[in-house]
């Protein structure tokens, strides 16, 4: 037996990101006669664009002058659409998004929420083989018929990744939303480690020196991103990674931002640097000291040779080093803390000489944002600047995303990695953004990716084999998942990159929808743009860039499907997916601002009329001919008491009159003559028994019976799914509880079979449920 799915809403929502999306159709870019040897006035008149723009590709997107003169028009329209939105300083909008979908009535997110509900599926699981209850289908489904189908080639964003020191084919990565992956042949193909983790917001590996089957991860992505999701402490695996446990002491919130762990080559010694501070264990994990108070700590090193020597950085500008293995801590001096909103400061050792050291500073806010190079060659203690430059080579968002790496046979020759990456063969000393120059490169070149690396860098790993003659292999993994070259020395922008992204399933979902006839989907995802898939898992498609949210498919037309960029701009696409989407927000005034529309904010097609859409900002808002040139759009539900945002739409099968909508505070409300201009609405959340107050996930109507409705909710809370059966007149908690109930987590989504309503799909915060 096997169910069609006329729209598959199964993914998991694993964090809130803040991309930048663009429109090309508003773009008209011209390059006749242009060199780079222009000045900067000649160079934006032969681009078409003003002084102010080519200073922000330069300063916001890592671009050289060269590149800005032979861009493509429409990728530098993509680029411009960058460097005007850059990743925000200051996401606590995104944040509180998140927040919003995870916290109860009383705005509490438990720590231990995930780990309880794992417990939870493994007494299920136990339950049910225990009474024989297993089943080979369950709701029409066979629980070992699911298929991958990608996306293969996009990955999503990695911060962690160690290698197995003697079979370095063996490597383990850790997404900030996807858990920890494996793979045994080099990265051409990966296995996730375990789904059912407590915490699958991985920011942090590091391997046992004298154990490589012992590693730790560190959860929780503490760098102030706006899809940065909260961790659950350190976790630890002494067989290669099949099985993780959460290390007891960490389990609190003083662990909930691990940003980065560093273990002594002696294997005896484990720091990690958090929001919280610099924390200590001596005996593998078990019991934790905290050496350091101050906040916001992102890097930590041990020195490769010396088990007594450390440092850290963190997001103040300032720096530390420990001459007792992480016991104390003193301040490093040089490097000047200028009072820039941000200054964070990123720190390698020199492994063939560890008395050196580099730091990557970046500072923006409250000055001008600068990004430069400073060594040490006392181990850290004092540093001098090696470029003497005001530049932004990082891109200008080295706040989120700045790495430096240092050869391992050649201290001289060090990478830097933000937007991009450039290499210096002089310790820094000639790194500039401004073109290319005899000494500096830049090796990668990120709207040519998976023809080279993909943009924001988080990683660099030299190969454990490396010796800078028969081995030159490294590592980058970015926003865009794993990249490697064999050769660091001579790779360029758009040669010598191969990448590595085969099956790693950890692009971050938002939503999606298919169409049933020819089997293809679309979903928006964080930071790789609204993606679209015809068939081939390792071919995925992105005909609209930045952040993606819900999405629709006509299901009579194939050519035509939704998406939307966040605060409810949506944009369509006519023709499969050929070419690029175009905004059709026109008129719909809730949409583009963070105070009358959720940050993914949803929008339906009418199932029983694919020209309808039905949007949620504030108000609700229809527009009846969602496939014209130029789409209408009309409020028909005003704003409720306190402007609770819109967080949930349903339109009942068989009958566009009957409208359903909930709201973040938990306010659902229905219309039965949904098709007039001006709808009545009424209020069913508060009749017998009251609904949970919170956030509204899910509204879906039993298209046999459209008195049947489901309703689900946000929270780690044991009543998340709801029914009634007279119209909202009364509710039924069918959530259940125990080995046959669901887990205490938020419900994400919940699905009628088309023809037996009694078979029912539910994805959740930690898997699909039946």
């Amino acid at each position: 037996m096997k169910m069609n799915v006329k729209i598959l809403s199964f993914f998991l929502l694993t964090g809130i990101g803040l991309g930048i999306a663009f429109n090309i159709n508003q773009v008209n870019l011209t390059g006749t006669n242009c060199s780079p040897d222009l000045s900067d006035p000649e160079l934006a008149a032969s681009r078409d664009i003003s002084l102010v723009t080519l200073q922000k590709l330069r300063a916001n997107r890592g671009l050289i002058n060269d590149e800005i003169c032979s861009f493509p028009d429409k990728k530098l329209a993509k680029a411009i659409a960058k460097a005007n939105n850059p990743k925000p300083d200051h996401p606590d909008e995104a944040l509180a998004f998140r927040r919003l979908q995870l916290q109860d009535e009383n705005k509490f997110i438990p720590t231990d929420g995930l780990s309880k509900a794992a417990t939870h599926v493994k007494a299920m699981r136990s339950f049910q083989a225990q009474t024989n209850t297993i089943k080979p289908f369950v709701a029409g489904i066979d629980n070992a018929s699911w298929t991958a189908i990608g996306p293969g080639n996009i990955g999503g964003r990695v911060r962690a990744l160690v290698i197995h020191p003697t079979s370095p084919n063996t490597m383990w990565i850790g997404s900030v939303g996807g858990g920890i992956w494996k793979t045994t042949n080099g990265g051409t193909s990966w296995s996730p480690m375990n789904d059912f983790m407590a915490n699958l917001a991985v920011s942090t590996l590091i391997i046992d020196p004298a154990n490589p089957d012992i590693l730790y991860a560190g959860t929780g992505e503490g760098f102030y991103n706006a899809d940065g999701i909260r961790g659950a402490g350190i976790f630890k695996t002494v067989d290669g990674g099949t099985n993780w446990n959460q290390l007891p002491d960490t389990a609190n919130s003083n662990f909930y931002y691990v940003n980065r762990l560093a273990i002594s080559s002696d294997s005896t010694t484990i720091l990690a640097a958090t929001r919280t501070g610099i924390w200590r264990s001596s005996n593998g994990g078990t019991t934790w000291t905290q050496t350091s108070t101050l906040n916001n700590f992102l890097d930590i090193d041990f020195n490769p040779t010396d088990n007594m020597l450390a440092i850290a950085s963190g997001f103040d500008g300032k720096v530390y080093y420990s001459t007792d293995g992480g016991a104390g801590w003193m301040q490093s001096t040089g490097i000047p803390n200028t009072g820039n909103t941000f200054q964070r400061i990123e720190l390698a050792y020199a492994p063939s000489n560890p008395a050196i050291v580099y730091a990557s500073d970046y500072r923006a806010g409250g000055g001008p944002t600068t990004s430069q190079i400073w060594k040490s060659s006392n181990g850290g203690q004092i540093y001098v600047n090696t470029n003497n430059l005001t530049d932004t080579f990082l891109g200008g968002q080295g706040w989120y995303d700045n790495i430096i790496w240092v050869d391992p046979t050649d201290d001289t020759t060090i990478i830097v990695g933000g937007i991009d990456l450039w290499r210096s063969t002089n310790s820094g000393a000639s790194i500039s953004s401004t073109n290319s120059g005899a000494s500096i490169t830049k090796i990668s070149q990120w709207y040519s990716a998976p023809n080279s690396a993909h943009a924001d860098h988080h990683n660099i790993v030299a190969h454990p084999g490396f010796d800078g003659v028969t081995n030159r292999t490294v590592f980058f993994t970015n926003d865009g998942g794993i990249y490697k070259t064999d050769n660091v020395y001579t790779v360029g922008p758009t040669t010598g990159w191969t990448e590595l992204n085969n099956n790693l399933a950890i692009t971050q979902f938002y939503g999606a929808a298919g169409h049933a006839g020819s089997g293809r989907i679309v979903g928006g995802t964080q930071d790789n743009g609204t993606l679209y898939y015809t068939g081939d898992a390792e071919a995925w498609t992105s005909p609209f860039g930045g952040d993606g949210g819900w999405s629709a498919y006509d299901p009579i037309d194939q050519n035509y499907f939704y998406g939307e960029y966040v605060y409810l701009q949506i944009h369509r696409n006519t023709t499969g997916g050929a070419s690029i989407s175009a905004y059709i927000n026109g008129g719909l005034s809730d949409a583009g601002s963070g105070s009358t529309a959720n940050f993914i904010a949803p929008f339906i097609l009418d199932p029983n009329n694919a020209n309808t859409m039905l949007a949620g900002g504030i108000s609700l808002w229809r527009s009846a001919n969602v496939k014209a040139l130029t789409p209408n759009w009309a409020a028909i539900k005003s704003p409720i008491a306190g402007n609770s945002k819109i967080s949930a739409i349903a339109a009942a099968p068989g009958n566009p009159d009957i409208i359903w909508v909930g709201h973040n505070d938990g306010s659902v409300y229905k219309t039965i003559d949904g098709t007039m201009a001006s709808p009545n609405w009424n209020r069913f959340d508060t009749t017998s028994p009251n609904l949970p107050g919170r956030y509204v996930t899910r509204i879906t109507v039993d298209p046999i019976n459209n008195e049947i409705v489901y309703v689900t909710f946000g929270g780690f809370s044991a009543d998340n799914v709801w029914r009634t059966d007279n119209g909202g007149t009364t509710w039924t908690d069918v959530t259940g509880s125990g080995a046959t109930g669901l887990p205490n987590v938020p419900v994400r989504s919940l699905v009628i079979h088309a023809t037996n309503p009694n078979f029912i799909y539910v994805g959740t915060e930690i898997g699909v449920f039946a």
